[in-house]
């Protein structure tokens, strides 16, 4: 697990620069449906975990909400501190959470929650921070074969007859609850009530070329299990991407879970 949590601490550390503009960009289409999820609006105190370059953070200020935005990684805080001057933002992993018992109305997590080394704790540290009658909302990826921004990378490598590099971490820790029922009983399990989890999926135009180096810059398990190959594989892997995106005529299906859970009210 410790290996787990360098591996993705480190890759985005180095991504932290790169993230924004490309894969970060494609992750933001569900923004706006996780801070609905959530209830925010003007006066909600909401805490982000996994802030990236704070995009959601932003959409969050744009309603008038009270935002901490929270990263485990010190690159992407600085990153989002100088894009978010209306918010306090600081560097915090789940679990293990800096806050008071009941301190946020709301707390939202998109695409963090399987990259934790821990999702039990984190689930439960998420539910103590929210007061009762608070949401907590989380977003995952849904499968490849429906989330195809990513997809056509997989298939591709598996085409290209591609093997993980020795030095890529098991599977995620998360990787048990990336289906509906599994993940909706992860939040009960913390203890949330009024569990519900809907598949969401939306489309993002790409260019292929673009989208190729966009996943390189701004994903880490992804990008390491391509730049691990040797530069031959590496070319059978871009070729096998070339056919499988061209498929889509420049617009991929991007498909996510999105978990929602109620922190119960004293009886």
């Amino acid at each position: 697990m410790t290996d787990f949590a360098e591996f993705e601490r480190s890759g985005w550390a180095r991504r932290s620069g790169t993230y924004d503009d490309g894969f970060g960009a494609m992750t933001a289409g569900l923004h706006e449906t996780l801070l609905d999820a959530a209830g925010v609006a003007a006066g909600t105190r909401m805490l982000e975990v996994g802030c990236g370059s704070g995009r959601l953070a932003a959409l969050a200020l744009a309603r008038g909400a009270e935002v901490v935005a929270t990263d485990a990684v010190e690159q992407m805080v600085a990153v989002a501190a100088e894009a978010l001057p209306g918010a306090k933002v600081l560097c915090a992993a789940l679990p293990g959470l800096p806050f008071a018992e009941g301190e946020f109305d709301a707390a939202v997590g998109a695409f963090v929650i399987n990259h934790v080394p821990d999702p039990q704790a984190a689930a439960r540290d998420l539910q103590r921070v929210v007061r009762p009658g608070g949401r907590v909302v989380l977003s995952c990826w849904d499968t490849l074969a429906r989330n195809r921004a990513q997809g056509v990378f997989f298939d591709a490598a598996a085409a290209a007859g591609a093997t993980p590099p020795a030095d890529l971490p098991g599977t995620s820790p998360f990787a048990a609850y990336a289906a509906p029922e599994a993940f909706a009983g992860l939040l009960r399990d913390a203890g949330l009530v009024d569990v519900q989890v809907s598949r969401v999926g939306w489309t993002h135009a790409v260019d292929p070329d673009r989208w190729w180096r966009d996943v390189l810059a701004g994903t880490v398990l992804t990008s390491s299990l391509i730049e691990g190959q040797d530069d031959r594989t590496v070319r059978r892997i871009r070729a096998a991407y070339d056919r499988l995106v061209a498929q889509y005529d420049g617009a991929l299906p991007v498909a996510a879970l999105v978990a929602t859970g109620t922190r119960a009210r004293a009886s």
